[in-house]
């Protein structure tokens, strides 16, 4: 199985349109991943457009080059996190940006080829980082965090009714031995949670804490807050920023964001007069949120919690 047969672009009809896309914009692309976005939105900014097409996977940089070569002339790859978007920029001196899209959902190349543990459903070594740089492996957080720190990750980042058992179990297990992989993993959480709420859920029940594990190793809301508000500081006037997100926490950012940047008073209602001082800077162009329909999420079952949403500078 290739890349191009694992992945496939979610929300693409809806990415292309809230773009608002032109011949000769600039558009950058902070998760390039397949590159089924970046094809389709090159196909509507060419001949003289171009995408930063952006993805901290140094293989999913190499594969994709190779599906992008007859773009050759529209787009710029780059090996490196979105969020350093203002400094990816100023490297290949380009001051301002038409658009901007962050598709925050784990691609399907990371899943299905990477061997680096994002999967419940794989044994592999526990790793879960996206890119290749220094940065706390996922046996890290498992093998050295103390049963403090598991137990707030967990409900940080997974909202994991069971938090304090999983990391209670983990701890213990941890004095007969490093937890090396994904299986190992799985088995505790598994047996961490009574029996008769263990599939009385949504999901596999490793879902939440492998979720909360990969975004404190990558430190997904870190960057996803410095990538909305450096990247909203590079779009142009009238230029729309398009994120699609994939749970609620990531959710919540987004839309707390923008109606920031749309200058939505935060004043209690009891308040005569408005004190939080907020300017409406940005249109949110999607007043609810918009998401898969039946038809695709029947094709493509991984594209069942996207939501997207749309911001445009004023």
């Amino acid at each position: 199985m290739n890349l191009k047969e694992i992945h496939v672009p979610v929300l693409l009809k809806e990415v292309l349109h809230y773009l608002n896309l032109k011949q000769g914009n600039i558009i950058f692309d902070g998760t390039l991943g397949g590159a089924g976005h970046t094809i389709e939105i090159i196909k509507a900014i060419a001949p003289t457009g171009k995408v930063i097409g952006v993805d901290l996977h140094c293989q999913t940089i190499s594969t994709a080059a190779s599906k992008l070569k007859d773009f050759s002339e529209n787009i710029v790859l780059v090996n490196d996190n979105f969020a350093n978007i203002k400094k990816i920029l100023k490297r290949i001196n380009i001051k301002s940006i038409d658009g901007m899209l962050l598709d925050l959902g784990l691609s399907s190349f990371l899943i299905e080829k990477s061997k680096r543990g994002f999967s419940y459903l794989k044994n592999e070594k526990l790793d879960m980082r996206f890119g290749n740089g220094d940065y706390i492996s996922a046996f890290d957080v498992v093998n050295e965090y103390s049963e403090g720190k598991l137990t707030e990750i967990f409900q940080k980042y997974g909202e994991e009714r069971w938090s304090k058992s999983i990391a209670k179990n983990i701890v213990n297990h941890r004095k007969t031995g490093d937890i090396k992989t994904t299986g190992e993993l799985v088995e505790i959480i598994k047996d961490s949670i009574p029996q008769k709420f263990k599939y009385d859920r949504r999901g596999h029940p490793a879902k939440r804490i492998f979720q909360a594990i990969r975004m404190e190793v990558n430190k997904e809301l870190d960057n996803l807050k410095m990538a909305i508000e450096d990247g909203f500081k590079m779009l142009k006037s009238g230029g729309r920023m398009v994120i699609i997100s994939y749970h609620s926490l990531e959710d919540r950012m987004v839309k707390s964001s923008f109606l920031e940047y749309e200058g939505r008073c935060t004043c209690p209602p009891d308040f005569p007069v408005c004190r939080c001082g907020r300017e409406k800077r940005a249109e949110i162009i999607t007043k609810k949120v918009v998401r898969p329909g039946f038809e695709e999420i029947s094709s493509n079952p991984r594209s069942k919690n996207a939501r997207l949403r749309v911001l445009e500078k004023l």
